[in-house]
């Protein structure tokens, strides 16, 4: 089976110099292509400078903004349309608007910085012709319930077409993990849920 693993966040420029991202390492992301590739699979890693530094060994491409992850994931989806797609990364819901490049003057008493949405990647594979295996990730905000994140999980999953969510809340990402799909399953331990999405996605290929 072949692969795509998306790992890490992206960087979504302010500037030549500064950028808007997310607390992700991509360690989720490369530990599960490193697990799937020992069992036989074609892995190909999207990562974040940081992730793809995890991922040496790997077969590896370094993304940058949103739109260069969502362009490289396009092309990958073209290219194998019935290859499996797990969208680990933290993507960057907001970019930078009329930006006009160059480099934001330091010593400001103030800067005031308009963002925009950035597309929903993970609302356009399904579009792009996949047909095979879709596993997306939510991480939902403080707070949110177990019957509130499996709520969220289900939305999304119907929305974008995901086999599996892999979903958590944030501020206890190490625990509580509910895998939504055709049904719910519950963990207590991340790691126990990351075992199971390996064997979940070997069996069904």
């Amino acid at each position: 089976m072949d692969v795509l693993v998306t790992a890490g966040a992206t960087r979504n420029p302010i500037d030549a110099m500064r950028h808007v991202s997310a607390n992700s390492s991509g360690r989720t992301g490369v530990g599960l292509a490193r697990a799937w590739a020992a069992t036989g699979c074609s892995v190909h890693v999207l990562g974040s400078p940081e992730a793809a530094l995890r991922a040496e060994g790997l077969s590896t491409e370094v993304f940058g903004s949103t739109r260069d992850l969502m362009a490289r994931m396009h092309q990958w989806v073209q290219r194998h349309p019935e290859g499996a797609v797990v969208h680990a990364a933290a993507v960057g819901d907001y970019e930078v608007a009329d930006s006009e490049g160059g480099k934001i003057p330091s010593g400001q008493d103030e800067v005031v910085i308009r963002l925009q949405p950035t597309p929903k990647i993970a609302d356009a594979v399904r579009g792009w012709g996949l047909t095979g295996l879709l596993v997306t990730f939510k991480a939902a905000g403080p707070g949110t319930t177990s019957e509130g994140l499996v709520l969220l999980a289900s939305k999304q999953a119907k929305r974008t077409g995901s086999n599996l969510v892999f979903a958590n809340v944030l501020g206890r990402l190490a625990s509580d993990v509910a895998l939504v799909g055709d049904e719910v399953r519950w963990f207590e331990h991340r790691a126990d849920a990351l075992e199971a999405l390996v064997g979940w996605l070997t069996s069904a290929r």
